[in-house]
């Protein structure tokens, strides 16, 4: 770090003291890229105490990019379940959507599945789509896709989309694309998209080319795009552009 460089991450850390709560705002928002400063990092952390909730709710968005940090992972732990503002919560979950090396990270937002808030469920289900390679992170999305919130279940189905090389999710996502709600089935398609692999996966999505409603039947061809190396995929898609199905 340079000279200058130090001058201004200590003057923006003596801003997180100000009285006046949009300069506490506006010094949270530019230590988000102090990376390299762990009087940044420490500045933020407590940060998640101040008073005001968008300060908070800064300092958590601003933490996701201190990703290397445990102290940072820590604290944002502790916001995404213990925060009285149902938005620093979703602020600090989003955030530790980048924190994707810690097992601590994936329980925590496992834990946040239960969260009385509708939205801020969501977005734990959306930050468990980075963690791919943790079994319990695919559990917990797999469980998700049944929940009786059809919002949850959109976010689960594009969160398992990451979660290609999981057969279950693959299975998971087939099923999906009977849901009763028409936005479930469209992202399913979008999600077996990225399962290429998966012959069961290609036969689902030409299955799909005849559903109901035309943006799933729209989606369907353009994830069997993505199955370059199936010949049915490409003659299914082909076959449904040509009769007009999907315009």
């Amino acid at each position: 770090m340079t000279k200058d460089s130090k001058a201004t991450t200590d003057a923006l850390i003596k801003d997180l003291k100000h009285e006046d709560r949009y300069v506490r705002r506006s010094a949270t928002k530019a230590l988000s890229n102090h990376t390299d400063s762990k009087a940044a990092t420490d500045a933020l952390i407590e940060a998640l105490e101040d008073k005001d909730p968008d300060v908070r709710w800064y300092a958590a968005r601003a933490l996701g990019n201190h990703k290397d940090s445990k102290a940072a992972t820590d604290a944002l732990i502790k916001a995404a379940l213990k925060d009285e503002d149902p938005n620093v919560r979703l602020s600090a979950i989003e955030a530790l959507g980048t924190h994707t090396d810690s097992k601590a990270t994936t329980d925590a937002l496992i834990k946040a599945l239960k969260d009385k808030d509708a939205d801020v469920r969501r977005y734990a289900v959306t930050a468990l789509g980075n963690h791919k390679d943790s079994k319990a992170a695919t559990d917990a999305l797999l469980k998700a896709l049944e929940d009786k919130d059809a919002g949850i279940r959109v976010s689960a189905a594009v969160a398992l989309g990451n979660h290609k090389d999981s057969k279950a999710a693959t299975d998971a996502l087939i099923k999906a694309l009977k849901d009763k709600d028409a936005d479930v089935r469209w992202y399913a398609t979008i999600a077996l998209g990225n399962h290429a692999d998966s012959k069961a996966a290609t036969d689902a999505l030409i299955e799909a080319l005849d559903d109901k409603d035309e943006e799933v039947r729209r989606y369907a061809a353009e994830a069997l795009s993505n199955h370059a190396d199936s010949k049915a995929a490409y003659m299914g898609a082909y076959g449904a552009f040509k009769k007009g199905d999907i315009k």
